[in-house]
C-alpha cells in the first residue's frame, strides 16, 4: 500500500556549517542528492511563475540555496533526494518567518513500507549526528495528520493536536506545556521527549 506520509525535522541554530553539514549528514545516512541513474541533482520550483517543475542544478548551488533559507528568517527551497534511480524523496527546507528554527520536510508519497523505512531511518541517523540542535520531529507514515499545525505544536506549544502521528518528539519544556500529552507514556531521549502513537 502506498502512502502520502511525511517526516518533519525541527532544528535550532547551529554554530557549524549548517547547510553543508545538513545535506552531508543526509547523504551519509543513505539518501542520494544526485539521481543514482543519471547523477543529476534537481531542485523543484515553488513559484511564483512555475510550481513543481524539476530544474537540474549543481550541488554547490543547491547547498547555497539551503544556506540562504536557513539564514533568511523566511522562505523555502524544494529539491529531491533519491533512494534509487526511480524513487525520489521530495524535500523542503524552510525557515518560518521571524523564527530561529529550520524545518526539513521529507515526503513519503508513493512509497511502500520498505522505502518509507529506508527514508525514516536515514533521517533518524542524520538527526542523531546533529542531536544537540534537534528541537523535535514528527513521523507520520500515512499522512493522516498533515493538517495539524506541527510548527505550533513542536516549536512553541502554541497549537494543540487532535490526531496522532506514528512518532512525535519535542523538547521537554514544550512537552510539559501540552496538557493533552500528560497521560501518555513517553521515552526520555535528552534533549527530547519521544511519544509513540497509542495503540
Amino acid at each position: 500500500m502506498l502512502s502520502d506520509g511525511f517526516v518533519h525535522w525541527y532544528e535550532g541554530d547551529s554554530n557549524s556549517d549548517p547547510a553543508e553539514s545538513l545535506v552531508g549528514a543526509l547523504e551519509e545516512a543513505g539518501l542520494s542528492l544526485g539521481n543514482p541513474s543519471t547523477g543529476l541533482i534537481s531542485s523543484i520550483t515553488n513559484g511564483p511563475d512555475l510550481w513543481g517543475e524539476q530544474v537540474h542544478t549543481e550541488r554547490d548551488e543547491l547547498v547555497r540555496s539551503v544556506a540562504a533559507v536557513r539564514l533568511s528568517g523566511g522562505g523555502e527551497v524544494n529539491f529531491q533526494f533519491w533512494l534509487d534511480g526511480e524513487t525520489d524523496v521530495f524535500t523542503r527546507v524552510r525557515r518560518p518567518a521571524g523564527g530561529v528554527v529550520t524545518v526539513v520536510e521529507f515526503g513519503l508519497d508513493g512509497m511502500d513500507g520498505a522505502q518509507q523505512t529506508q527514508v525514516v531511518e536515514a533521517v533518524r541517523v542524520a538527526m542523531g549526528q546533529r542531536w544537540a540542535a534537534c528541537l523535535g520531529f514528527v513521523i507520520d507514515r500515512s499522512g493522516a495528520t498533515e493538517e495539524e499545525d506541527w510548527d505550533g505544536i513542536v516549536v512553541d506549544a502554541s497549537a494543540r493536536f487532535t490526531s496522532w502521528p506514528d512518532t512525535l518528539a519535542m523538547r521537554a519544556e514544550i512537552a510539559a506545556a501540552h496538557a493533552e500529552l500528560s497521560t501518555f507514556p513517553a521515552r526520555q531521549d535528552p534533549p527530547l521527549v519521544v511519544f509513540e502513537r497509542p495503540v
